[in-house]
């Protein structure tokens, strides 16, 4: 009865301890929230900028949020007259690469732009706000789900 009981007590702590260190495991495993870098009150807070930083950040915000609308607006087009040669009885394959293209290209300059959007961005940063930045960007670029805007 006491080799019972004792064996109980062995598979207890063990299941105990073992649930405990998949639980650890699996919180340390978690994605980290995506945040919207581009909210300037937001950066703001987060990175503690002064009012100059601000201002600038915002501008250089405006003038990406512009580029990146353009870039958007190219490869919705690009993708509709793809949907409009697809829904032909007999789609043209070239017409159909050509379309996939010219989306492929607007990506490519939304990545371009972006890069060279973070890169001014942290131009205006203190060394540590830089960093915190690098974090915070790194943390975007190594997390974010396909097909998540």
């Amino acid at each position: 009865m006491k080799k019972i009981l004792a064996l109980i007590a062995i598979v207890v702590v063990t299941s105990t301890g073992l649930s405990f260190a998949v639980s650890r495991w699996l919180i340390g495993c978690q994605v980290r929230p995506i945040v919207n870098i581009h909210d300037t009150a937001w950066l703001r807070s987060e990175l503690n900028l002064s009012e100059a930083q601000r201002r600038d950040v915002e501008r250089l915000e405006k003038d990406f949020q512009a580029r990146l609308n353009a870039y958007c607006a190219t490869h919705c087009a690009a993708r509709f007259a793809l949907g409009d040669e697809l829904m032909k009885p007999q789609p043209d394959p070239t017409k159909c690469k050509e379309c996939v293209e010219k989306m492929n290209a607007a990506q490519a300059e939304a990545e371009r732009a972006t890069l060279q959007h973070i890169l001014k961005v942290r131009s205006l940063l203190t060394d540590k706000q830089a960093r915190r930045y690098a974090a915070i960007i790194h943390n975007q670029v190594c997390n974010m789900p396909m097909g998540i805007p």
